[in-house]
């Protein structure tokens, strides 16, 4: 059977049809837009490394003026050092508790005969939902060392003990609390691959006399090697640029991390901000990035060794987990019952409450539902739920679409300078959301006459589909190389072109990878804090800012945490309903 269709095709003198030879190749659009996105990242990056130079305010004046004292201020600093063996502490840590926990339980939710995996795959979902601020403010009120719940019902069983004994405020929990929270991306990013294995080589194994054990340690786990590494790669860097637990769990014990020294520069509590001191942070986050990227790429070059899908044909199938089905369930609910289930209860209590408090008898009499007609009321005054819809949908598929051709480039070219590509793909998640913010914002106020990006909402989907684009790469690179390049030869010796083939084979092939793209980008667009808030204006205000100005600047903590509901119940019912809506095929490997 021919797959695809004959472009500029003619038959030669036996019949065999070929592809009439041409200077421009029909490929070269898609390679014109990866370069064109790699010139984003390249300026975006730049505007970064120019600030280093700069002292005081960024401005075109100074372009040709170059200064070190930014780089004397940072390794000047007598917490540097702490803080940067602290950053790599956190990111170590963050990545062993995710993988740990995230593989296991990707592998039971996609390759077993787990009990309403359709349920747990939405709950992963919605884990990405509840914003990171709000789900550390839950922690802080289960165990604050003198409020917390759980340190409250310790005190009344050990009434000797006058505070604690659990607190939030160490790099032991973050650790956990981090990595817990990483494990929805972790899961997103190996779970189009756990979906596209070829089961016939465990089919073979099991008929070898392998137990379950046996298998996946000898034929499953190298197979998914790219994705887990991969994944493994984009979690450490992550931790190393994340802010929000650092700040809201570090501060209060004076941990300081590189992000929130970088956030201190930017943010002063005297003088203006101090841009080029952030610069030096932003560089040196890239660091471990660069190292991560030399080996990745290493591995992409033999990525032929991890093909699984060729032109013979797979089907799924599930493991019986036997008597193994109920720990297997207890081990999922006992996850979401930590990550998602105890902050959520948290939040939906502050939604009910006048102020943050404890549960008792006199708290319960102040429950009221008054909050959420107020939440309503600011989002629609403030146009959020528009913008909100505007970003997470063009970010979403802009930026899926722009990394499957920007994978596509490295995976299944040889075109000159994919690599390059990859890298600059990838060098924006080391790179602080709010760094990327400021870069937008000089930008736009250096463009000012010429483009109106200045505070804009172009500025902010610019900024996030360029801070989202390696999740889209990483994700897309996983799926590709376990696709054989037989398929595209068959295509291109039918007489059809690499495009042909992509559209018509390698595109139906990936499409449980390209979901969990979109899904995630429209995810984490929905509930980015930084980017909009860095941003800001009253023209592009979005749910999370509106949520961060209720909780930080008005102190409206009920509102706050009613908006977030309201935040997590809409998209709740849009992910089911799309999930709903997939073909079937698609929707088993959720």
């Amino acid at each position: 059977m021919i797959i695809g269709s004959v472009e500029n095709g003619r038959e030669d003198g036996n019949g065999v049809r070929k592809t009439a030879s041409s200077p421009f190749r029909v490929e070269t659009p898609l390679y014109l837009i990866g370069w064109l996105v790699a010139a984003l990242i390249i300026v975006i990056v730049a505007t970064i490394f120019w600030s280093m130079f700069q002292e005081g305010l960024p401005s075109t004046k100074n372009l040709l003026r170059f200064s070190l004292e930014n780089f004397k201020i940072v390794f000047g600093s007598p917490g540097f050092g702490k803080a940067a063996l602290r950053t790599f502490e956190l990111g170590v840590g963050m990545t062993v508790v995710a993988t740990g926990v995230g593989l296991p339980l990707t592998w039971v939710i996609h390759r077993t005969n787990l009990w309403g995996k359709q349920f747990f795959s939405t709950l992963m979902f919605l884990n990405i939902l509840l914003p990171g601020f709000i789900k550390i403010m839950g922690w802080i009120l289960l165990l604050g060392p003198q409020i917390g719940i759980i340190n409250l019902a310790v005190r009344a069983v050990f009434p000797w003990i006058e505070s604690g004994p659990f607190s939030p405020y160490n790099i032991g929990f973050m650790i956990f609390l981090e990595g817990i929270g990483a494990v929805p991306t972790f899961f997103l990013m190996i779970g189009g691959a756990f979906a596209s294995i070829d089961p016939s080589l465990e089919e073979a194994a099991e008929a070898s006399g392998l137990n379950r054990a046996q298998i996946f340690r000898k034929i499953s786990l190298p197979i998914l090697m790219p994705a887990i590494l991969t994944s493994i790669i984009f979690i450490f860097v992550m931790s190393i640029s994340g802010y929000e637990t650092a700040a809201l769990l570090g501060a209060p014990n004076r941990l300081h991390f590189l992000s929130t020294l970088m956030f201190d520069a930017l943010n002063p509590e005297v003088g203006i901000p101090l841009y080029g001191v952030a610069g030096v942070y932003a560089v040196i986050m890239l660091v471990p990035t660069m190292i991560g990227l030399y080996y990745y790429q290493r591995m992409m070059r033999l990525s032929h060794r991890f093909a699984t899908i060729t032109g013979k044909g797979y089907r799924p199938k599930l493991t019986d987990l036997g008597k193994w089905k109920v720990p297997a369930m207890a081990f999922v609910v006992l996850y979401f019952v930590i990550n998602l289930l105890l902050p959520f209860l948290a939040v939906v209590w502050t939604s009910i409450t006048p102020s943050i408090q404890l549960p008792s008898a006199q708290a319960f009499r102040s429950v009221t539902l008054a909050y959420y007609p107020k939440a309503f009321l600011t989002l629609l005054s403030q146009k959020a739920i528009a913008n909100t819809i505007l970003l997470s949908l063009t970010v979403g598929i802009v930026g899926t679409l722009l990394g499957l051709i920007m994978s596509w480039i490295t995976t299944r070219t040889k075109m000159r300078g994919r690599y390059v590509l990859d890298t600059f793909a990838m060098m924006p998640h080391v790179i602080p959301g709010i760094a990327i913010a400021f870069a937008m914002a000089f930008l736009g106020l250096l463009l000012a006459k010429v483009v109106p990006l200045y505070q804009s909402m172009a500025a902010i989907i610019i900024a996030n589909l360029v801070k989202t684009m390696p999740f889209s790469t990483r994700t897309m690179n996983a799926s590709l190389m376990q696709i054989h390049s037989e398929l595209e030869e068959a295509v291109q010796t039918s007489g059809a072109s690499k495009v042909v083939a992509l559209r018509k084979v390698i595109v139906p092939l990936i499409t449980p990878a390209l979901v969990y793209s979109f899904i995630w980008t429209l995810l984490q667009t929905y509930k980015e804090v930084t980017i909009p808030l860095f941003l800001i204006s009253p023209k592009n205000m979005v749910l999370s800012t509106v949520i961060w100005t209720q909780w930080s600047k008005s102190a409206n903590f009920s509102v706050a945490s009613a908006i977030s509901i309201i935040m997590i119940v809409v998209m709740a019912v849009v992910v089911s309903i799309l999930l709903k809506a997939l073909p079937g095929q698609i929707r088993k490997g959720f």
